[in-house]
Order: structure tokens, then C-alpha cells, then sequence
């Protein structure tokens, strides 16, 4: 392959003129052919040449030429093929094919599949060149906007999630239709194809559809609503938005289809309701909602919507399921099936609020039955401030109010949830605490045990809970603990013990085994008061004492 110059490696520099790949494998061909393109009116900035199929295959893979001059009668192609390989490989490319007097009919076939123009040789001069070039490529720019217009109109009809279709407008039968019309509708795009409009309405409406059919056609443009019938029988409001088009050369409509029926559910049970309920509906304090059979919202009041920190119209149409939690959702259907079956339901209903919150409402739902269709009236009450009130007062429950350590209820509670973990027990007892008492009084007896709380807190670890077991017992439960870090933390809180209010005795045991946690708090103990003998009959005040066979 030869080149009029080569590009530079690096940044592209920009480009002007036409950028041309020409493949002619006669060289005094490529010779005439190259001297007419390097006219002023032809406006080239750059002609590489390839003398065979694969060159220029290659060269199209590192260029992105303005247009290709391909001659069809190359060494390594068989003459239209070279057009279907190109336009195969590169199909954006612009292809004008060269041919000879007595290869007319050729050079229409390589058109038909795909070349934008055909030029003979020895019959056009350097202007009749410059035209097709230029020609050739502004048609197949406005080609390819024509194709993309056509796919985005494509894309936004099938993708439309409401149902679109189009109509001949005299026939009324369907002339496309979109996935969402089929889902919607439960028919076949093959069972669509062969219905028309009149097939989707009830009977009653087919006269005023003809009508309206009309009415539309001379209008353009028209925004009505309908009942439609889906494929099991099923009635629904619809809303339908239409415009004349012409569509393959047939005049036609496009439509498009709004499921209204919750709306138009929503506002006449509000209509059937409003006289006896409408004060109490919207005024009452308590939670007061109306849902369907499946669970879509037709009314909310503005106290249940507060409670969720919604707008009313947030909520109207949503499915209740939709505000559980999404592993109670499971529960939802098998409420419906018990208010159906029953005529009506109580229990406690978990909701999300707007931030993520989770609120439980005490309902007592009834089935009324006197609307057109069946609807549920819900009346809830929040139970959340309650039942987070009644957990206040469980945890306080377990809370020395002196300390605000946990306390020996507490205890029995976490005991249960330990399971096999191996945990470590820390028995303190404060030394001389009575005297303190005694000759200070309670108040500094007080201050004392609130100072030991601080100082095992200050030594505790995120596993750790220090726990006041009564009087001036402390016990240090660490819920994951070995003989090295359990001895290690025991020597600290020695090393330690001047920063805290009151000397102390420290006894400590490491669970063996499977053994409950009241055994290893009396290890523990026994511990303690092994070092307190210790100390008593002289052993080093410094020693410290964990439960026989823990070291």
C-alpha cells in the first residue's frame, strides 16, 4: 500500500479536506485517478491507495476515511463481494465504485448493495468526480441521520413504559404495538396484529369509539378517556393520548394508554365515602386508610401520612406491601387472604417511614363492601413511642441507677446470649469500704463506688461490661478472653490501682469448657478471696489471683 504521507505518532492533528482510501490495483489507473483527486475542486486532504481488498481492509481499521473509491475488479475479490465485505466490516463507510465501460451492470449491483454512487472509467472529468464524492457523502450523512432518527423513534416506542400501538385510522386495525401493550394487555403481538381497535372495548362503547375515531382524524391530535378489556376479561380505565401519522404509506394513529383505574377507583370511593366519613377521615388523630384487594392505597388520611412523614398524594396508589420491611413483605398476602375470607383483621403491621424508620401500627381492618368493588377500611393506632418507652424502661431495669453500670438482672439476661463464647470474669471488692462509710458518711461512700464504675470503664474494652453485683462488688465481664490476655488485663488494673477512689482486691477465672457463667464467677471468687488471704497473712500486696488450674 503506498501513501501520499505518513501520520505523525502522537495527538491527531486536525484535519482538513477530504480524507480518501482509493483501491485500484492498475497502477496507471491509481496514476490518472490520483492526479484528478488532487484537483482544488475536489478539496482532498489526504488519499492513501491500497491494490487489494485486505490493504484497504487494514487501512480502514486505522483511518476513518471520509469516502472509499473502490475499483471492482481487484486481484483478491470478486467484484460485488469487495462492496459486502466493506460495507460488512465498516458499515458507516462511504463506498463509490469504479468500473469499467463494459461492467455497467456490475457496478448497480455493488450499489444495490450498498455503494453510494458508481463512477466508469474514462467517462468523468475531474468536476463530475468532485461532485460524486461530495454527493455521495452528504447523502449518506443525512442516510445516517435518518437511520438514527428512525432507531430513536424505535427505542422510544418499544421502551415506553406505557402501552403505545398504532391503528390505521379507517380500518381501526392494529399496525404495531409495544412490549408494554402486551404485557399490559395479555395478548400476542401475532393476536394483536390480527384485531382491531374495537376488539379492546366493551361492547357498549363501539359506536361512540367509531365516532370518536373520526372526531380524532379530523382534529389531529386528541386526549380522551376509555374502559378497555384486557385478554381475561378484565375491565380498566384508561387514558389515551393519539396523533395522526402517516405510517408506511397508510394514514394512521399512535397512541398512547394510562392505566387510570386506581385514580378513578381512588376518587370514587372517596365520592361514595365523603358524606359520612369526610370530618372523621380527615380530621380524626388516629391512622385511617382505604386499600384494595391487592393492597393499593385508594385514601390515606393526613395523620397517617404525617406519621410517615409523607404527602398524602405520595401514598395514594402505592401498594401497603411496599411500606414493610422487605422481610415481612411475605405476611401482606396472607393479611389479605384472612380480611377476605374473614371480613376483617387486627394484629400489629411493621411500616417504613420516609427516612428509613421503622414504626409498628396496632390495626383493626374491616371489608366494606358497599362501593362498586370491594375495598379494605383500615384504623391504626402507632404503637412505636410505646413500645420504644417499654424497651426504655426494660434497659433501665438493668441499670444501677447509683453507677450506671448494668446490675445482676442483667446479668441472668446476657448469660443466655453468650452461647459458646469464652469469657472472662473480673471479681473486685473495695477495700475497707465500710470504714469509708462509717467515717465519711454514705454520700462519699457513694462517690467512691461511682469513682470504681469510672475506673474499670476507663479499663474496660468494646467486649467488656462492667457490672455492680452489690454493695461494693464490682465484676468485669469480658465476653471473648484467654489466660494471657485475661492475666495481661488483671496486672494492668494493678499496675493501675492508685488512679482509682479506693484500694481494691481483684480475683479473676477464664470459662472452661461448657461451663455456665454463675461457675466461673465463683472460680472467680474464690479467687478473690484466696488473695485477699494472701495479702492478710503477709504475701506480697502486688500478687494477684485467678482461679486454681486457670494458669
Amino acid at each position: 500500500m503506498q501513501k501520499s504521507f505518513e501520520v505523525p505518532e502522537g495527538p491527531a492533528a486536525p484535519r482538513s479536506g477530504l480524507w480518501l482510501l482509493m483501491v485500484e490495483d492498475q497502477r496507471f489507473d491509481a496514476m490518472l485517478l490520483r492526479k484528478q483527486l488532487s484537483a482544488p475542486a475536489v478539496g482532498c486532504g489526504q488519499v492513501d491507495h491500497a491494490e487489494t481488498l485486505a490493504g484497504a481492509v487494514e487501512s480502514l481499521r486505522q483511518c476513518a476515511y471520509d469516502a472509499v473509491l473502490l475499483d471492482l475488479g481487484l486481484s483478491d475479490s470478486d467484484g460485488v463481494e469487495a462492496v459486502r465485505t466493506l460495507r460488512q466490516a465498516f458499515p458507516d463507510v462511504v463506498v463509490i465504485v469504479l468500473t469499467g465501460r463494459d461492467e455497467e451492470q456490475l457496478g448497480l449491483d455493488a450499489m444495490a448493495c450498498g455503494a453510494q454512487d458508481m463512477l466508469i472509467k474514462g467517462s468523468f472529468d475531474t468536476e463530475k468526480l468532485a461532485r460524486a464524492l461530495h454527493y455521495a457523502i452528504e447523502r449518506h450523512r443525512l442516510q445516517g441521520g435518518l437511520r438514527q432518527s428512525a432507531e430513536e423513534h424505535r427505542t422510544l416506542f418499544e421502551n415506553n413504559p406505557f402501552p403505545v400501538w398504532v391503528f390505521d385510522s379507517y380500518t381501526l386495525r392494529f399496525l404495531a404495538v409495544n412490549e408494554a401493550a402486551i404485557a399490559e394487555y395479555g395478548y400476542s403481538r401475532e393476536e394483536f396484529l390480527r384485531m382491531s381497535l374495537l376488539d379492546l372495548q366493551p361492547p357498549e362503547e363501539a359506536k361512540k369509539l367509531i365516532a370518536q375515531v373520526e372526531a380524532a382524524n379530523a382534529a389531529g391530535s386528541l386526549s380522551t378517556e376509555w374502559r378497555h378489556r384486557r385478554k381475561d376479561g378484565s375491565v380498566f380505565d384508561v387514558e389515551i393520548n393519539s396523533q395522526s401519522i402517516d405510517f408506511r404509506g397508510r394514514p394512521a394513529r399512535v397512541v398512547l394508554a394510562r392505566d387510570i383505574t386506581v385514580r378513578k377507583r381512588a376518587i370514587r370511593a372517596l365520592e361514595i365515602s365523603e358524606g359520612r366519613f369526610r370530618k372523621l377521615f380527615q380530621h380524626s388523630l388516629g391512622l385511617i386508610c382505604t386499600h384494595d384487594l391487592k393492597g393499593e392505597l385508594i385514601s390515606v388520611n393526613p395523620a397517617a401520612a404525617r406519621a410517615l412523614d409523607y404527602s398524602v398524594g405520595d401514598l395514594l396508589g402505592r401498594n401497603l406491601a411496599d411500606l414493610m420491611p422487605a422481610d415481612r413483605r411475605g405476611e401482606f398476602a396472607e393479611y389479605l387472604k384472612r380480611i377476605v375470607a374473614n371480613g376483617n383483621d387486627s394484629g400489629l403491621l411493621p411500616v417504613l417511614a420516609r427516612d428509613g424508620t421503622l414504626r409498628v401500627w396496632q390495626y383493626h381492618n374491616m371489608l366494606d363492601n358497599d362501593a362498586d368493588e370491594p375495598y379494605v377500611l383500615g384504623h391504626a393506632q402507632d404503637l412505636t413511642e410505646r413500645r420504644n418507652y417499654e424497651r426504655r424502661l426494660r434497659e433501665q431495669s438493668t441499670i444501677d441507677p447509683l453507677t450506671g453500670c448494668r446490675n445482676r438482672r442483667y446479668l441472668d439476661e446476657h448469660a443466655a446470649k453468650l452461647g459458646a463464647s469464652r469469657w472472662g470474669c473480673f471479681l473486685f471488692d473495695l477495700d475497707r469500704f465500710k470504714q469509708i462509710n462509717d467515717t465519711y458518711g454514705h454520700e462519699r461512700g457513694d462517690q467512691v463506688l461511682i469513682g470504681m464504675a469510672d475506673f474499670l470503664r476507663a479499663h474496660a474494652s468494646a467486649e467488656a461490661t462492667v457490672v455492680r453485683m452489690g454493695g461494693d462488688e464490682f465484676l468485669l465481664l469480658v465476653d471473648s478472653a484467654s489466660e494471657a490476655s485475661a492475666e495481661a488485663l488483671a496486672r494492668k488494673l494493678r499496675m493501675d490501682a492508685a488512679q482509682a477512689p479506693s484500694g481494691f482486691t481483684i480475683g479473676w477465672a477464664v470459662r472452661k469448657g461448657d461451663e455456665a457463667l454463675d461457675a466461673t464467677i465463683r472460680r472467680a471468687d474464690r479467687a478473690l478471696y484466696a488473695e485477699r488471704a494472701a495479702v492478710r497473712g503477709g504475701a506480697s500486696a502486688g500478687s494477684i489471683s485467678s482461679a486454681p488450674g486457670d494458669r
